[in-house]
């Protein structure tokens, strides 16, 4: 049985899909009905709310050993993760991950996983709106510029290592967030659309 590890954030995690719990919820509904039958594929969101990359270098390791205790078997880890980590806190010098680091933790957290499969999949990053996430708290702020620097990151790191990559840059609108940051419901289901392709033309050549 394949095995689909999701690791993430809040977006993953489903903030805001109020009909089908997000884009990853879509993927584990899309092979419940074969992995409930004892084979196909199985999918776990391992997801966390305002996780970035220092965080899931934290739990991956823990992750892989608690999904291992159910039944080991073959692994596809797919991580959409970093949209947290340009986050900036009143000022631009105080930024949530240092580009530096979000580099360093990226290049950690494959070798990490290359131990474990040779399936790795980075999703690419979302726009936010401007008008709704300067600031989005009260002194939390995210701009498109910094969103498509993280995320040509993640494209350059995926090329070096002859990884997976699914762009998702382009995949929204403005009309698609809920919040200025987070995809509503309709947004879910683009991104869902974009990497169930991916990932079916993977599992079913």
């Amino acid at each position: 049985m394949k095995k689909i590890l999701i690791f993430g954030d809040s977006i993953s995690w489903g903030a805001f899909d109020y009909e089908k719990g997000g884009w990853a919820e879509r993927l584990k509904t899309k092979y419940l009905d074969t992995y409930g039958n004892g084979g196909g594929i199985g999918v776990y969101n391992l997801s966390i709310s305002s996780n970035n990359t220092t965080g899931v270098l934290e739990t991956i390791e823990n992750d892989i050993k608690k999904i291992n205790k159910i039944e080991p078997e073959d692994y596809i880890f797919l991580f959409s993760i970093g949209s947290n980590d340009p986050v900036y806190v009143n000022t631009r010098e105080n930024i949530g991950v240092p580009f530096d680091l979000y580099k360093n933790n990226l290049e950690k957290i494959v070798e990490i996983s290359k131990k474990h499969t040779r399936d790795i999949i980075f999703t690419g990053l979302t726009i936010v709106d401007e008008n709704k996430t300067k600031p989005w708290s009260e002194n939390e702020y995210w701009e498109n510029k910094d969103i498509k620097k993280y995320n040509d990151e993640i494209e350059i790191i995926c090329k070096k290592h002859e990884l997976d990559f699914v762009p998702l840059l382009d995949v929204l609108m403005i009309n698609d967030l809920s919040d200025g940051l987070h995809p509503n419901t309709r947004g879910h289901e683009k991104i869902y659309d974009k990497i169930e392709k991916h990932l079916s033309n993977k599992l079913f050549l």
